[in-house]
């Protein structure tokens, strides 16, 4: 069974002292239905997978911890290595929470990590909250949720070429590139990238300064799609917009089949904020 966190120093230490071991937390609240139905399906992952930690939080008694840890609903799993979340699902799917201990487990620590050849980071498209990630004039028949994995399926543009793309993780990033795979004679030209600029419109998008601007070519897709980005800029990445001027075949629509995000999730839980207090109570 899970473990009950009874102090804020014991869940301080626990994530401090568990190096590259995987750490599950549970926040749960006692009037919660769905949480009793976590703390069950918690209870057989522990035989499941004996090299992962389980605690549990009750964010009524540890509201500060929540609140440093971006708990907005119960039951929230997160998944923490070497003090750092690496994940993090949202109610009470089994499915949901044992693919996130694979992946997680998958990655092995980080170490020598790679994704789509960049190495040193991972993917990071799994953050991606696709409820509450947008694109503008697109075609609904071809949404963005097609992006966010490999496939058939694709997003595509409606009335014109243009779109713009608002993407939310559900914890802060550092963005060290991104990945697009579309086909060359509709595949995206000129980008503008725009940190934490959820509300950006297309009037915005074509006069505001981008924090980086960023012509693609056909070599760049041929080689597999990965654009490097000006990692300076993309240090505490909540949102992202892109907005898309034009395509490289100067088609009337635009397309992409796949879109990944690549480079690290900024720790949410900052050890140093957290009060220390014995008592199991916030001061």
């Amino acid at each position: 069974m899970a473990i009950n966190i009874e102090r804020t120093e014991q869940f301080v230490e626990i994530l401090r002292e568990s190096g590259s071991k995987l750490v599950v937390v549970d926040f749960y609240s006692k009037t919660c239905p769905p949480c009793l139905i976590v703390d069950q399906i918690l209870g057989n992952l522990t035989m499941q997978f004996p090299n992962v930690s389980f605690y549990k939080v009750d964010i009524g008694q540890f509201s500060e911890v929540a609140m440093q840890c971006r708990i907005t609903a119960t039951p929230t799993l997160q998944f923490f290595r070497k003090g750092r979340s690496v994940n993090e699902v949202k109610g009470a799917n089994k499915k949901a929470i044992v693919d996130a201990i694979e992946a997680a487990l998958s990655d092995n620590g980080g170490e020598g990590q790679s994704a789509f050849g960049v190495v040193g980071h991972t993917d990071l498209t799994k953050l991606v909250m696709k409820t509450q990630s947008e694109c503008l004039n697109q075609n609904d028949d071809h949404p963005l949720e097609n992006v966010f994995s490999e496939g058939d399926s694709f997003l595509e543009s409606d009335v014109d070429e243009q779109m713009v793309l608002h993407i939310a993780f559900n914890q802060p990033i550092k963005l060290h590139s991104i990945m697009i795979k579309a086909p060359l004679d509709r595949a995206p030209r000129h980008i503008k990238l725009f940190s934490n600029r959820s509300d950006l419109g297309f009037d915005d998008a074509e006069t505001s300064e981008a924090t980086q601007e960023i012509e693609l070519t056909e070599d760049m897709y041929k080689s597999g799609g990965v654009i490097n980005l000006r990692y300076v800029r993309f240090q505490n990445i909540n949102n992202l917009s892109i907005f898309v001027a034009d395509n490289l075949g100067g088609d009337d629509v635009t397309v992409i089949n796949q879109l990944a995000f690549i480079g690290t999730a900024v720790n949410v839980a900052n050890m140093s904020d957290i009060n220390r207090g014995d008592d199991g109570h916030n001061h």
